[in-house]
Order: C-alpha cells, then sequence, then structure tokens
C-alpha cells in the first residue's frame, strides 16, 4: 500500500442487492433525520416497478416499493422541518419524509392543447436563498412537453413555468434562486443550456453543442464537466469557456466531482466499462480504482458521520465504500485553469499572461469561505455597512464644507458644537404624503442653546409645513423629536435639505447668522 494513497477501503458488500432491472441506480446523500448522520439513498429503476432503498451506514433501514418506473431522485430542505425525498415517476412526484410516504404531486397539465398529462424527465433541487435568511429548496423538474417547473414544496406550487428547446434529460444546479443561481440543462439532442435567475424572465441560452452524445454533466458551482460518447471530457468555465480537454482509454460510465475544502482538493472521478475509476485533477490523471465490473453510479460527500467518503454501485448491485485518506497531500497543481485555457487556443503559447498569480492572500480567503460561508457572508455585510457608514461621514464632510454662505451666514472656525449634536432624519409615508421625523441628540456633557433648523425642498414641487424652526436649548444625553409634513401633490419626488446651525445672534428675527452644525439629505422617490 502507498503512503500517500488517495483512497482507504471501507466497505465492500454484495448483500445488499442493489442490482436495478434496468441497470440504473440513482444515488443521493441526505441527513433525512437531522440526527447528524448523513444516510444513503438508492433508487433501483425498473421497467414496471422501482423500489428505494434507505441505508443508515452499510445496514438496510427501510425500503420503499413505487408502482411505477421511476425516474428522478433528490434531497430537499425545508424551514422548520426534517429534509424530504422526492422521487420522480411518471406524471407525479412522491413526497416522503420521516421515511414515510408524505405527499402525492401531480404534474399540471401541458402540451400544446395545455390538457396532456406530462411526465416527469428529470429532477433537481435549488437552495432558494442565503442561509442566513431561509434553509428551503426548490424543486426544478423537467417535463416530456420540454418545460421546467419550478415548485415550491410549502405549498406545491409550480411559480415558474420555463420553456425549454427540448425533453431535459439532465438538470444541474448551483447557486441561490433569489439571489444568483445557474440552472443547466441538457436535451436528447446532444445540447446544453444554461438559465440563470437574477436573468429576467429565466429563459434557457445554449451553452455548448458538443458533436457526440452526452453521457452526464458534472456541476461544482466553478467548473462544468461534461463528459460524451466519443470517450472524451470536457471542462468549461460557467461562461463558456472551454479549460482543457481529457481522453479515456473506454467508454464513460459516470463522473462526478470530489470536493475537500480542508484538503484543498478538487478532483473529477471517472468511471469507465472496463471496471476503472480514474481521479484527475485539473485534467491530470493521479490515481485509479480497479473493479472486476463497471461503476454504473456514484457520489462523494458526507456519509454517516464522516466527511470524504466516495460511494459506488457495481453493475452488479455491489455497494462500495472508500474513505479519503486524510494524510493524502496533493503536490502542486501540474497545470492551472488559465494555462490550460491559453493551451487550448492556437497562438496562447507565443504570449506571457498578463493575469498575476493567485496570492496566498487569495487562497487563504477562498479556504476560509469554503469552511464556514456563514460567518464569511456576516463579515461581508458588515463591511458593507460599515462603508455605506464611512461615506456617509465622508458625505457630510463634504455638505458641510460646500454650504452656500448666503444661506447660513458668515462661516467661523469650526467649533465645539459641531461635533456634538448628532441628526437622523427619517421619513415615513408613500403616495403624496409623508412625514419627515428629525431626530436631533446633544451628545456633549454641556447644554448647547440656541439652535436653528432649516429645511428647504431643492427639487420637484414639494410642500413643507414648516421650513424653519428654532430650539432654544438641547440638555446633554437628551433625544429631541420634530415633526415636519411633507405634501408631494404632483408624485414627481424630490428632495429636501436639513441643516442645523448655531445661531450668533439669536435676537435677530429677520436673519440667521451663524455657523452649521449638522446637515442632511432626504430624497423621495417619484410615485409610479
Amino acid at each position: 500500500m502507498s503512503k500517500n494513497q488517495l483512497w482507504l477501503d471501507a466497505f465492500h458488500s454484495s448483500s445488499l442487492n442493489l442490482k436495478a432491472e434496468c441497470g440504473v441506480v440513482l444515488l443521493a446523500v441526505d441527513d433525512l433525520a437531522k440526527d447528524g448522520t448523513n444516510r444513503l439513498l438508492a433508487l433501483l429503476v425498473g421497467y414496471e416497478l422501482s423500489y428505494l432503498k434507505i441505508l443508515n451506514g452499510t445496514d438496510l433501514q427501510c425500503e420503499i416499493s413505487l408502482p411505477e418506473m421511476a425516474v428522478a431522485l433528490c434531497t430537499f430542505s425545508m424551514d422548520g422541518s426534517l429534509p424530504g425525498i422526492a422521487v420522480g415517476a411518471g406524471s407525479s412526484l412522491y413526497i416522503y419524509k420521516n421515511f414515510k410516504p408524505y405527499y402525492k404531486y401531480n404534474i399540471p397539465n401541458g402540451g400544446p392543447t395545455n390538457t396532456e398529462q406530462a411526465e416527469i424527465t428529470q429532477l433537481a433541487a435549488l437552495s432558494r436563498s442565503t442561509p442566513d435568511v431561509s434553509s428551503s429548496s426548490l424543486l426544478l423538474v423537467g417535463t416530456e412537453h420540454n418545460s421546467l417547473l419550478i415548485i415550491d414544496p410549502h405549498t406545491f406550487n409550480a411559480i415558474s413555468r420555463i420553456e425549454l428547446p427540448g425533453v431535459p434529460t439532465s438538470i444541474k444546479c448551483s447557486g441561490f434562486y433569489d439571489v444568483e443561481a445557474v440552472i443547466l440543462i441538457t436535451t436528447p439532442d446532444g445540447g446544453v443550456y444554461i438559465l440563470r435567475s437574477d436573468q429576467k424572465p429565466m429563459e434557457a441560452k445554449p451553452f455548448m453543442s458538443p458533436r457526440s452524445s452526452i453521457v452526464e454533466v458534472a456541476f461544482n458551482g466553478v467548473t462544468i464537466a461534461v463528459a460524451t460518447s466519443d470517450r472524451t471530457i470536457k471542462h468549461y468555465t460557467v461562461q463558456g469557456q472551454e479549460l482543457r480537454k481529457i481522453v479515456v482509454d473506454d467508454f464513460i460510465l459516470a463522473i462526478t466531482w470530489i470536493e475537500m475544502a480542508n484538503q484543498e482538493i478538487s478532483l473529477l472521478a471517472v468511471s469507465l466499462a472496463n471496471g476503472e475509476v480514474q481521479f484527475y485533477r485539473q485534467g491530470i490523471l493521479i490515481e485509479k480504482l480497479r473493479f472486476n465490473t463497471g461503476i454504473i453510479s456514484m457520489t462523494c460527500g458526507r456519509f454517516g458521520r464522516e466527511d470524504g467518503v466516495l460511494v459506488m454501485v457495481s453493475k452488479d448491485g455491489d455497494l462500495i465504500v472508500k474513505i479519503l485518506n486524510r494524510g493524502y497531500k496533493t503536490n502542486k497543481p501540474i497545470s492551472t485553469d488559465l494555462n490550460a485555457t491559453k493551451a487550448a487556443t492556437s497562438n496562447s503559447t507565443k504570449k506571457k499572461s498578463l493575469w498575476p498569480a493567485k496570492t496566498k492572500l487569495f487562497v487563504d480567503q477562498t479556504m476560509r469561505e469554503k469552511e464556514d460561508p456563514k460567518k464569511m457572508y456576516r463579515q461581508f455585510q458588515e463591511g458593507i455597512c460599515r462603508l455605506h457608514l464611512r461615506a456617509l461621514q465622508e458625505w457630510m464632510n463634504v455638505s458641510s464644507n460646500t454650504v452656500d454662505k448666503t444661506d447660513v451666514g458668515p462661516l467661523d472656525s469650526v467649533p465645539e458644537e459641531k461635533r456634538c449634536v448628532h441628526l437622523v432624519a427619517k421619513l415615513l409615508g408613500s403616495g403624496s404624503r409623508f412625514m419627515l421625523h428629525l431626530l436631533l441628540q446633544n451628545i456633549s456633557e454641556t447644554v448647547i442653546d440656541n439652535l436653528t433648523v432649516m429645511l428647504q425642498a431643492t427639487e420637484g414641487k414639494l410642500s413643507l409645513e414648516r421650513s424653519c424652526v428654532k430650539l432654544a436649548m438641547l440638555l446633554p444625553n437628551t433625544q429631541n423629536w420634530i415633526k415636519i409634513s411633507v405634501r408631494d401633490p404632483m408624485s414627481q419626488g424630490g428632495q429636501v435639505i436639513v441643516m442645523v446651525t448655531k445661531d450668533t445672534e439669536p435676537d435677530s428675527e429677520s436673519t440667521i447668522r451663524g455657523f452649521l452644525v449638522s446637515s442632511a439629505k432626504i430624497y423621495i422617490s417619484p410615485t409610479i
């Protein structure tokens, strides 16, 4: 045994009988009971009856029979509830929760006359929003009527229906539907189409058209691997740029990505008809396994309570489990994605790359994002808030220094009061009537007197209830609220400038002379 062996033997048995009548076994792994143990789901596809087997570790926990031929399997999440299992069979979605039948959903009618019952061809689950907002998923259902349905599992209503150029035979997705998600669709004619949730309306756009029929597509959120029947695998970016090409010795049965962030491992596993499973890192073969029969299905992730587990099913129905060697050390990449892209073009080898190499800071940041994405997202939001606050402070400083002298009289040197009055402006209301709430707070330890609050509508046709309010004094650490009615009769929107000045001649009633203490601008959007 090599000291730097990639995989360690964990389990190999034929007693579970995972051999399917059609020779198709669909696998999925998820924490179905929310007990920290990921269970294996194996859907054995049959011509008349199909069977769903759920394994807790290497033991069979339960077996569910389906009344018709099943074609798709996925697991999905719901807020405040156990994860669900969705199985597509015929024109129905069979939903299971807590290892028991939960709901049967019939696909809406389709076809040219909108009266034909559509049959399901593919199924996938897509996260609806970021984890800090919601952990629920949406179900992506492909039908034989060249359409993609996006179904909310909370209500089982189709929130969107997207027409496709052909019947979807494979659905791969990544991202968040409410933020930015990428959906890849393959069709029988060998076409690959891409959809993006941030582009409204969502529509399928051509991604690539291979010369041979597609065997399988694997997508890890960054790189797309497309295996075709001519024994080739091509890697693409999400933008459609070809990175590299792999040529294998035999027909390809299945491919899957193997991702381990803590060990900086990103591999593509390729199962061949001759019984080999090959592992490629950036297009370079680093290791291969040999079995008596071909591996028809495989998945990698957390299984049981162990990370980095490769689960495989052979043609004979054997279950094979391998665990990633934690002591495995990867060599430095032989070629990067950028170099592979350059090699694919005719003249790129003559030009030196203008892009700098990835710095250690960039790599460390990427690793932190993979290890704890929730924490990194919160830090990103905090950074955005701090940036907005800094921008507001700079704008206030610029506004204070550029105020027209005719509005507030002669400007003296900046006194202590200028740093001690805190102004907050809030606008409430809609349509043509608003209420402007102004909060003035003395954050010093002394009394500030003789303040004047001036308001001016500089844009639009806004009408202010009052344009000037005088305050005799502001006590330390106290809040003073001023409410002023604002009307927008033409619903055109506008801008209100609020300025707080310290009066140097408080006895004068006709003029206001002093220095600016604080200011703010309030924008009112036009009503459509």
